[in-house]
Formats: structure tokens, sequence, C-alpha cells
């Protein structure tokens, strides 16, 4: 009779306004009747919803216990659909006050979109062919107080997006699948310059100086020293002193760069970079290194080195194309910069091509401009473009 009570209670409480101030008076509700979801700090998880529907044949009828949140739910009267997600997809639950017990499955409809259940029962097919879990015995694992976005329409607010990550994660499974290859690239890469003779090392992010690119740096005090430092914009500097120390002949290191500038949804002043050095080597070799580790973990990840991107086919298979920058200018503008040789006669040409000239631009920034204007959307396919003018190559 009190159980009665306090779902009658819960009911009330879901017909108020306030979204957040219903699920928050739910959980209130819940944990002064002794049903605290987050005292709840184990639950036995033996299978997960694409095992089960990888392995149907096998697992129809046996006895399986998951967890996953709540992100539909429908039905009426003493019968429940609830479409559950896990970290590898999502699965029905079918639920039935008959098998659950009245007070259990009145407890179960009061749950939210958002909730963490976990659910043990058996595997099996619906009449509809879906395949799902009937369910015995359901435990609500966590309460979710705060709403998710509408299912139909999504979280499409690109700056929700990148400032919320785990709703981001819950409700676009295409993000999901961006974490996990990422996080297969990085292994492809380590494995493959481990097992081609490079060493992993790290170096320190605190330094006394801002070297290595052309960067503004995020700026700290050392407390014990009272110096000033800076937080890296590169780790070049180290790697090259461990090259110049015979540490090996090669070495790379992953990281986090820190650089104080502006950002968007594709510049973060915190980000993850990785460089490499070799001992004799010059810039053909590291071509071949870059195209080499790409195709691999292209392979490993994909299981092909080529793939359509956004409509347009790719092919990762090595050799790429190289070509020289200027040659390329020379290519789509009819302008050869072998026969021009003075920072003047660039300038000429920078005007007839309707470049905005700069004070001090030299010959090298009239081959980069014209390149970035007139070049680069013709780029689709893996090219190196090499021999950059030295004025914009930062410690050349």
């Amino acid at each position: 009779m009190k159980d009665k009570k306090v779902v009658r209670k819960l009911s009330e409480i879901q017909n108020q306004g306030d979204l957040r101030q219903v699920r928050l008076d739910k959980f209130n509700e819940l944990k002064r009747v002794g049903r605290n979801p987050f005292e709840i700090s184990k639950f036995n998880v033996t299978s997960s919803s694409e095992e089960i529907k990888d392995k149907f044949t096998e697992m129809e009828g046996k006895h399986v216990s998951i967890a996953g949140r709540i992100m539909s739910k429908r039905g009426q009267g003493k019968v429940g659909f609830y479409d559950i997600q896990d970290t590898q997809g999502r699965i029905q639950i079918f639920a039935k006050q008959e098998a659950l017990g009245e007070e259990e499955y009145n407890y179960l409809i009061t749950n939210d979109i958002g909730d963490i259940i976990g659910v043990e029962g058996e595997v099996f097919k619906t009449k509809m062919g879906e395949i799902s879990v009937r369910a015995e015995k359901v435990t609500l694992l966590s309460k979710s107080l705060q709403t998710l976005p509408e299912k139909y329409h999504g979280l499409k607010d690109t700056e929700i997006r990148y400032r919320q990550r785990y709703v981001d994660l819950i409700v676009n499974p295409e993000t999901r699948e961006v974490f996990k290859k990422r996080n297969l690239i990085i292994k492809g890469i380590r494995e493959y310059l481990d097992n081609n003779g490079y060493m992993e090392v790290d170096t320190p992010i605190l330094s006394a100086i801002a070297g290595g690119a052309n960067a503004r740096p995020f700026i700290t005090h050392h407390n014990t020293l009272d110096i000033d430092m800076y937080m890296r914009i590169a780790n070049e500097l180290y790697l090259k002193r461990l090259i110049v120390g015979g540490l090996a002949d090669g070495v790379y290191e992953m990281g986090k760069m820190f650089r104080n500038e502006g950002m968007d949804t594709t510049h973060n002043p915190e980000y993850t970079a990785m460089e490499v050095y070799r001992a004799y080597a010059d810039f053909n070799d590291m071509m071949s290194l870059t195209e080499n580790i790409v195709s691999y973990v292209c392979e490993k990840v994909n299981g092909t080195t080529k793939i359509n991107y956004n409509g347009t086919d790719l092919d990762f298979t090595p050799p790429w194309k190289r070509v020289r920058m200027q040659d390329m200018v020379k290519e789509y503008t009819g302008v050869d910069f072998d026969l021009i040789n003075t920072d003047e006669e660039a300038i000429e040409v920078a005007k007839q091509k309707h470049i905005e000239i700069t004070p001090l631009m030299t010959r090298g920034h009239v081959i980069n401009a014209l390149f970035e204007e007139y070049c680069e959307e013709h780029l689709v396919q893996l090219t190196f473009v090499t021999h950059h003018p030295v004025e914009i190559s930062p410690l050349a």
C-alpha cells in the first residue's frame, strides 16, 4: 500500500511544469522511501546490446544482465517498451507488469528519458522481429536530473556540442564513433612508429622560453624560482636535443600543445599534436614516413586505404603526389616564378592577379598568396606541396 502511494505521488510530480524540478522532486521522493539510485555502487553487467544482437542465434532464450540509458519509452497499461543505450549501441527492453510485479512495474513507468537502468531478463525476438530483452527485474541505477535534447532533432547547436561533449556523446551516435576511431588512430600511429625503430618520449610542458613555433604562448609563474614560464607551443626544440644527444635515431611525442590565440570549431587553444624527428634523413624521407603512417592507420581503422569523404573518393595508398608550390602556382595562374627573381617583379604580378599588397611583401609572400588564392581549392587527393618560400617557413 505504501509503494502504491509513492508511485501515485511520483505520477503527480510528473504533471508539474518545470521539467528539471520534476525530476529533482522524483529523486527526492525515491530517496525518502529508501530507493536512492545513487547508493547503488555496482551492477553486474554480463552482456552488451551489440553482443546480444550479433550473437542472437546462440543467445536467444538465455538470461542476461545489461545496463544503459533510457533513450525512448512507449506503451500503455500493463506493457511497456524501452530503448536503452549502452556504449555499444541500443536494444529494446520489453517490460510486462505480470513479470515484474505490479509495484516494480509502476516504479519503472515513472522513470524518465535519460535515466540509467539495469535490466535482468531473457533474450528473445518480438512478433515484429525486434531483438529484445524480456525484463524480469529492473533496477534504477542513476536518475537523470537534466532533460536530453528532443530525439528527432538531436543536438545540433555547434557551441553546445563542443562545450557539453557528454550530452553530444549521449544523443549523437556519430560522435561516439569519432571518439572510438580517434582512439584506434592514435594506437595505430604508435604501433607503426614503435615497429619502425622510433622511440616515444615525454618532454617538458613548462619552459623558460616559448620556442619551436610562431605562436602566442600562455604564461604562468613559477613561485619557487620566481620566474615567468611558458606552456609549450611546440615540442620541437626538446625533441631535436634528444636526437643531438644520441638517444635514438628517431624520436616522437604525442602530447598537448597550448596556443593563446583565436578559437573556433577547428582551432582550440589546447590541442593534441605529434612531432617526429629522425637523424640522417631529409624531407623526402619524412614525406615517405607520413604517407606510410597514414595509409597504415587508414587500413587498420577502416579495413581499406580508400574512403569516401563527403561524396569524394580519396585514396591513401602511397606514394602520394609531390609538387612544388610554385609549380602549382604556374599551373593555375600561368605565372612562372622560375623567371621572376625580384620582389618588385613579384609585386607587379600580385597586382595583376588582384592580390592585396601588404607592407614588406616579398617574392616568397606573393607565391604563397597566389597559392592560397588560386591553388588550394584544387587540392583534393593526397598531395605533398613542397619548397615553400623561406619567408613563410618558421625556423627555416
